[in-house]
């Protein structure tokens, strides 16, 4: 299938979601959404329901930063069309529309998302035939021989008028006040009409929305890994509906098995540890969907089923309601694992192999300051040990830690060397932040690898491994560091060639690329790690490092870490 990179429009290419993607304010990373009461009365949620939603999320969680509110779909209700053929609101018997619950949210200092896939026409569109505005075209001239359902039309890619039909739905949500657009059922959108038409149809979309307006892709197929969905999208869905939530859906349906299509993985868990290596800063934000706390059968459940989401960098989305939360909203309330959100923390496991099952739960990452996040999970139906290396697992010279905390005890622990052992009852965890001694350190085994994969073929690394295979064109390491003063600081890469000949790396630093690339240097021994350096001139804050393979390298190279001192 073609590739729709580039964007005539603007000029830009597309790269793997946006490079600041985690530090961006209107990031839908802790909202709430309408699905609880749509699945378990298979109807669309009332607007007085709605309202009272929004009223409780305001004066419950709006404190802690949900700060956006997203219908969700039971959505063919939604027939109230304007001229244009766009539907002015969610459903036919709500009495306002988009446009005055953006305001309403506004005034709220809250953010409004949308759930709606703009490759729909509905039957009322196709009826009355309406024009597709900027074109001599009209509903049913767009349409495709394969419809979604009687109430929903596909708009056919291939059709003249198409692309101003999908570009004109996303500019009009975006003029309504959306931030945030939850593009639904697009496994049957690629599967009726095919994956070249869905990436120009994601092309498209991307065009209009730019950096203005979220784009989350539900229920993709995700082929070759997700390849078409990190072109255009900057939030894929790893794993099946939340449905009826419970342990079943945090960690038991189909536990262990993999579909090549949607959904590839029946659980939470297994879609982040199998998509781990594609979610990070300038990648893809990883939706594990919906988090029905009442659904779960103890305190110890919640505060897995929240740790896991906020470690693997997904959105914290309540489908909790104002009568159905019971006395449970305090785990979503824990503000140390809210910081680690607002961060922009992303962790990875340990070993991406699903039948590794104590690598795969535990995870670790790093925080721009350089300090270690460690999570322990026992998914398992009996008590477990689980341990951290402080040496061999984290790379901290001499095992030795300055305090490690629990962040949900709120407690500091004190100084440790060596382990951190816990035995983890079944469906438990342990969430700690380590201290680490090692300032300026950054292992690229948890960084965002971006056409990079993780190895540890190579003895001599520190951590849990390195990132290997930088070569291609576009490869890269994302690094995000957190300086105390702006200024010139020595950056020192950790290496490994064994290609015919050195290699060249340009360095970008908060997207902008620093003239003169560094070299990695050719070894005759692969084991015998090198070491190169360059001055970078880095502000005062977040700064982010990216390591990126030059257009003119012949082979490949590795990285283990990075050091970052001030000159």
């Amino acid at each position: 299938a073609k590739q729709y990179a580039t964007l005539p429009d603007s000029g830009k290419t597309a790269t793997p979601a946006n490079a600041e993607a985690y530090y961006k304010k209107d990031m839908p990373f802790k909202y709430w959404i309408a699905y609880e009461y749509c699945w378990t009365t298979n109807t669309a949620i009332p607007e007085a329901r709605w309202k009272a939603n929004i009223d409780w999320v305001d004066t419950t969680f709006k404190a802690y930063g949900y700060d956006m509110i997203c219908n969700d779909g039971w959505i063919e209700g939604a027939q109230t069309i304007d001229a244009n053929g766009y539907i002015t609101k969610y459903n036919d018997g709500w009495v306002n529309n988009f446009a005055y619950w953006g305001e309403y949210l506004a005034k709220k200092n809250m953010r409004m998302g949308v759930y709606y896939n703009p490759m729909w026409l509905t039957k009322a569109a196709y009826d009355k035939n309406v024009p597709v505005t900027g074109t001599k075209y009209h509903a049913r001239d767009i349409v495709g021989p394969k419809s979604f359902n009687g109430d929903l039309y596909w708009v056919d890619a291939a059709k003249p008028g198409a692309k101003e039909w999908i570009q004109g739905y996303v500019a009009y949500f975006m003029g309504a006040g959306a931030k945030y657009l939850r593009i639904d059922f697009l496994e049957n959108y690629e599967n009726n009409y095919g994956t070249e038409k869905y990436a120009q149809v994601l092309h498209w979309i991307k065009q209009t929305a730019c950096d203005k307006l979220f784009l989350s892709l539900v229920m993709p197929n995700c082929f070759d890994h997700g390849k078409t969905e990190l072109l255009y999208g900057d939030m894929i869905r790893i794993d099946d509906d939340c449905f009826n939530g419970g342990w079943d859906f945090v960690s038991a349906r189909r536990r262990g098995e993999h579909k090549k299509n949607w959904p590839q993985y029946g659980n939470a868990f297994d879609g982040f540890v199998s998509f781990a290596d594609i979610g990070g800063r300038g990648q893809m934000v990883l939706d594990g969907d919906f988090i029905r706390l009442n659904t779960l059968a103890n305190d110890d459940e919640r505060r897995f089923q929240v740790s896991l989401f906020t470690i693997a960098g997904s959105p914290i989305t309540i489908a909790d309601q104002y009568d159905t939360i019971k006395e449970h909203a305090w785990a979503y309330q824990n503000n140390e694992l809210i910081d680690l959100t607002d961060q922009g923390f992303i962790g990875k496991p340990l070993s991406y192999d699903l039948n590794d099952k104590p690598n795969s739960s535990i995870w670790t990452g790093q925080l721009p300051d350089g300090d270690w996040v460690v999570a322990l999970f026992n998914r398992e139906e009996m008590t477990e040990e689980r341990k951290i290396d402080f040496a061999k697992d984290l790379g901290i010279t001499g095992g030795a830690v300055e305090n490690v905390r629990d962040l949900w005890a709120h407690t500091d622990l004190g100084k440790m060397t060596g382990t951190y052992t816990v035995n983890l009852a079944p469906h438990t965890c342990r969430v700690l932040k380590i201290r680490n001694v090692n300032w300026g350190r950054y292992e690229a085994e948890v960084a965002s690898m971006i056409g990079v994969k993780k190895n540890n073929a190579i003895a001599g690394y520190t951590g849990g491994g390195y990132a290997d295979k930088l070569g291609q064109q576009g490869a890269k390491i994302l690094f995000t560091i957190n300086t105390n003063t702006a200024g010139m600081y020595k950056l020192t890469v950790k290496h490994s060639n064994v290609s015919r000949a050195t290699q060249h790396a340009g360095i970008y630093i908060n997207n902008l690329k620093i003239k003169g690339a560094i070299k990695m240097h050719k070894q005759a021994d692969a084991a015998k790690w090198g070491y190169t350096s360059k001055n970078i001139q880095l502000a005062a804050g977040i700064n982010q490092i990216a390591i990126q393979s030059e257009p003119d390298n012949d082979g490949e190279f590795s990285i283990d870490h990075i050091v970052i001192k001030q000159d």
